[in-house]
């Protein structure tokens, strides 16, 4: 036994934390004020030491892009307030030279009223009665286009297809019985005074060009492709417009992108809107694994008008709405990162710590003023 207590004896050597009896302790009104105030501190610090812990942060990472070679979405939704759907063209050039004409196939067009409200209920047309298109040998002419692989043009559609691989204008389709029978131009114009809504996406080369929005039949020749509204177009529209959304890629959380939510009225139909972008290739990579490619994008924009006069002497046009881009040969790496736990109980040691190391010197130092200050009062007295 008395060689144990010898051990302990030893082992108590090492306490750097000598006790205190209690009675030799004294308890003050200002060192209890000092404890709360403390306790109140470390509790606040200790609150938003969590709220930081439990925050995910996100660290970017600027480097040279590789991915050149490759295809990009723009997923676009946009609104025309005053330009029908029918007259509506959607087309995409790029540097590499490549056209794509009215690229719908990923966007769908939604009528709408002149109040903003979708057309739920638009004029029917039913087709005219021809003997002729009941034959089932029937072949209609395409009248001097570029036929299919049928060799026939049916339809209205398929005729002006035949127009444009010929790189002629589609001027009079009242004199083309297809367009006739389907009452083509009646179609077109009881859209006269609407709007339309773009939603969708179109997929573009990752290389400088623009896509763009215009009114009237698109003949594209050689590398140039002209806009013509010809006479049996509706002619009241101009291309006010708001854009709800437009990305290059996916949505990345947390990022605006700068054109959404952008409105523009135009005072003309002849307002021409351009949205000069510089799109610069980002990757977020997320704490559980996932990855997203997408792209940011700066833009400045410019919009002019061009005086009717100036247009009265042909019906081609170069107003309309076009989003110009640029690809940057630089790209961003977004990382999610938080604080490990070690470093998150550290930092609440160590403010626990210092706090009450702190109060502990300002409560001694209180207790020792007010015993200084009473000893003084005491020696007046008996003076």
């Amino acid at each position: 036994m008395a060689r144990e207590k010898g051990i302990f004896s030893k082992i108590q050597a090492f306490d750097a934390y000598a006790k205190t009896m209690d009675d030799f302790k004294v308890r003050t009104i200002s060192g209890a004020v000092v404890t709360v105030v403390s306790v109140l501190t470390v509790l606040i610090l200790l609150i938003s030491e969590y709220r930081n812990y439990k925050t995910v942060n996100m660290s970017s990472e600027l480097i040279v892009d590789k991915q050149r070679m490759e295809k990009m979405k723009i997923q676009l939704d946009i609104t025309f307030h005053k330009a029908p759907c029918a007259l509506l063209g959607l087309d995409i050039m790029d540097s590499t030279g490549e056209h794509q004409i009215n690229s719908f196939h990923n966007v769908v067009a939604t009528r709408l009223l002149a109040d903003g409200s979708v057309n739920k209920n638009p004029k029917e047309f039913p087709d005219l009665e021809d003997e002729k298109s009941k034959d089932p040998k029937y072949c209609g002419s395409c009248y001097g286009g570029v036929p299919p692989a049928s060799g026939c043009c049916n339809t209205c559609a398929e005729v002006q297809k035949a127009y444009q691989k010929q790189a002629w204008s589609f001027v009079d389709p009242q004199k083309i019985e297809q367009c006739v029978r389907e009452r083509y131009v009646e179609k077109i114009m009881s859209q006269e005074g609407e709007g339309c809504r773009l939603v969708g996406s179109v997929e573009i080369n990752k290389v400088s060009g623009n896509f763009h929005v215009m009114a009237g039949e698109t003949i594209k020749k050689n590398n140039m492709h002209a806009h013509i509204v010809h006479d049996y177009m509706p002619q009241n529209f101009d291309f006010s417009h708001t854009i709800h959304k437009l990305a290059f890629g996916e949505y990345l959380a947390n990022i605006k992108n700068p054109l959404d939510g952008v409105s523009k009225m135009a005072e003309t139909k002849n307002t021409k809107y351009q949205y000069f972008t510089k799109v610069v290739g980002t990757e977020a990579r997320f704490l559980n694994g996932n990855k997203i490619d997408s792209n940011q994008f700066s833009v400045t924009e410019h919009s002019s008008g061009v005086p009717e006069s100036k247009l009265s002497s042909h019906k081609s046009n170069n107003h309309g709405f076009f989003v110009i881009f640029e690809i940057s040969p630089m790209r961003i790496i977004l990382t999610e990162h938080s604080r490990s736990l070690s470093s998150f109980i550290s930092t609440c040691l160590a403010i626990i710590g210092s706090i009450f190391t702190v109060a502990g010197l300002i409560d001694s130092f209180i207790f020792r003023a007010e015993n200084a200050i009473a000893h003084k009062l005491q020696i007046g007295k008996q003076a």
